[in-house]
């Protein structure tokens, strides 16, 4: 996400005028960025030595209006701390960086409700879908060494190393549907939150080369490291762009991936919710894919950065068996700051189109499959509006209208409502 520094002037019309009274540095006020504020000085103490800690909670209240498998509204929420170490600024070892990230979910969520292949609330499939669960999803290390190189080790969480500006953070500030957060053409073999290392090749501003090796299951609630490889491996490499048609800033990511790991079309992934589950299925050894992703501002405002319109993409192609998602495209508009007055606020809208593939819709067609879950590929689109209430209180409402891939299953119609509270 793009992270940018607001100040205020301090400067009115009819000329200059003294600064406003500063709050008391730990005081949650409408001014401040965290609920907690500055804790007495001690956060900015912590940052300084290199330790930073981010804790949100998240709350949704959102619901099946139309189709889907059962109409009806649900209330869930995230519980997310971001602990941060920076080893140079610690004085202790430079070029080190370690990144935890603990979650909890709780509640009931509407993904077993919607009909979707793709999950209508991306956010509460983790770190367990269907169940409250607490897991250590990330304990990431990382060591630069020089400008250009970096060697990177632990359990890495797939949704906080995705980068696309407009897209939102693992559905918790823009889009919240698994198809519009993330390149979904990954989800049969990129675990939400795993086992692995690498390594990255840079230059400032410049291009990015990652290349990773990966345990090919999802580890998000559990240690398992006597477990580690066992069925396999992931590999997956990428290189990040940075562009700047007429000035306006823009990435552009190409990057795939693959796994000796043995699947079947029909193994739920992290990511998605395919149907026909039990139906016998034959296994398949490995599987690959590509994509490619984008994102572009086409404007930003001149006299404040954080009002500005741009849009994004991800596309992608598979095996298509074992992965049951042959081809994939997302495109969307997102902006910021549009409304006068309102600079925190964003929006955006967006579609994406799953093309299922000929193996998986035949294998849900035929005499083993039961009743009902025949297939058609999926579409749908989503629009959102987050208004911020104040800098650390972010509510968004959400539209998601979506033809689902099992054909006995009507057009759904989500809405619903998000709460973030950053402490």
């Amino acid at each position: 996400m793009l992270a940018v520094a607001v100040s205020s002037s301090g400067v009115r019309a009819d000329g200059p005028a003294a600064p406003p009274a500063s709050p008391a540095p730990d005081a949650p006020t409408f001014a401040t960025s965290k609920l907690t504020g500055n804790w007495w000085g001690a956060r900015d103490t912590l940052a300084s030595k290199g330790v930073e800690l981010d804790v949100s909670l998240t709350q949704f209240y959102q619901g099946v209006t139309r189709g889907g498998i059962d109409t009806g509204f649900d209330y869930g929420g995230k519980l997310d701390s971001y602990l941060r170490f920076d080893g140079s600024k610690a004085g202790l070892v430079p070029g080190l960086s370690i990144t935890a990230h603990l979650e909890t979910r709780y509640g009931q969520d509407i993904n077993n409700d919607d009909g979707m292949l793709a999950f209508g609330n991306f956010n509460m499939a983790f770190p367990t879908a269907n169940e409250s669960a607490t897991g250590l999803t990330a304990l990431k290390l990382t060591q630069t060494f020089g400008d250009h190189f970096m060697l990177i080790a632990g359990k890495i969480n797939t949704l906080d190393d995705f980068r696309l500006n407009f897209t939102g953070f693992n559905g918790l500030e823009r889009f919240m549907n698994s198809a519009m957060v993330a390149n979904i053409i990954n989800a049969r073999t990129i675990p939400y939150s795993t086992y692995g290392g690498g390594f990255s090749v840079f230059s400032n501003e410049g291009p990015q080369f990652l290349f990773l090796a990966r345990d090919p299951d999802n580890h998000p609630t559990t240690a398992d490291l006597d477990k580690l490889f066992a069925r396999g491996v992931v590999l997956s490499a990428s290189l990040r762009m940075p562009v700047t048609p007429m000035g306006l800033r823009g990435t552009q990511v190409i990057g795939g991936n693959w796994s000796s790991r043995d699947y079947t079309s029909l193994e739920p992934t992290a990511w998605t919710n395919p149907p026909g589950q039990g139906t016998p299925a034959p296994q398949e050894s490995g599987s690959w894919a590509l994509y490619y992703n984008f994102d572009q501002y086409l404007w930003i405002s001149s006299s404040n950065a954080d009002r500005n319109v741009g849009i994004f993409g991800m596309f992608g192609l598979s095996d298509g068996n074992p992965n049951f998602v042959r081809w994939n495209a997302t495109v969307g508009v997102g902006g910021s700051g549009l409304i006068p007055g309102r600079k925190y606020d964003t929006c955006g809208l967006g579609y994406f189109y799953l093309g299922l593939s000929e193996q998986f819709k035949d294998l849900l067609a035929g005499p083993t499959a039961p009743p009902g879950v025949a297939q058609r590929d999926e579409q749908g689109v989503e629009l959102y509006y987050n208004v911020a209430i104040a800098p650390w209180c972010h509510l968004t409402a959400d539209l998601q209208v979506v033809e689902p891939s099992t054909r006995a299953t009507d057009m759904t119609v989500l809405a619903g409502a998000r709460l973030k509270i950053d402490f």
